[in-house]
């Protein structure tokens, strides 16, 4: 979410910098005819709506390489993964997922005041993924789908 939501503030500073940019070098007369004021408009039109069209497919993209990443990381200890799709338009879950980012923001802020206490050092990668291989995931799980089929 930090990425994204960093990724998000950049776009909006791009656009913020389209209408400055127009103000600045355009905006240098104190009076317009209704031409000119419609091909101001146009154009600014056209920068902006190119650049949240950039955003918008960027995301897009940047969606797909994660499910992708996550997708082979599941294929690799035999997972089957089942998605909802209509879930990705429920309001509900939308709104708690716009929450979580405002609540996460905050506590993260917080932590940044706090960067002043000491704190634990985070486990390494390799500790979690020598802990996944010690332990025998695939036949787990295909003895359980075998007894899933049997049954």
């Amino acid at each position: 979410m930090r990425f994204a939501r960093s990724k998000r503030l950049l776009r909006l500073k791009t656009v913020d910098s389209c209408f400055e940019e127009l103000k600045d070098s355009r905006l240098v007369e104190e009076t317009f005819t209704a031409d000119e004021v419609r091909d101001m408009l146009d154009g600014l039109h056209a920068v902006v709506r190119g650049e949240v069209e950039m955003e918008l497919i960027n995301t897009a993209h940047t969606n797909v390489l994660l499910l992708r990443q996550l997708f082979f990381q599941a294929e690799k200890y035999y997972l089957r993964l089942q998605t909802d799709i209509s879930e990705l338009e429920n309001r509900e879950l939308l709104e708690q997922v716009a929450e979580f980012e405002k609540t996460d923001f905050k506590v993260s802020d917080k932590m940044n005041q706090d960067a002043s206490k000491p704190k634990l050092a985070p486990l390494n990668e390799a500790g979690v993924s020598e802990l996944l291989n010690k332990t025998d995931f695939p036949s787990e799980l295909s003895s359980l789908h075998f007894k899933c089929k049997v049954s």
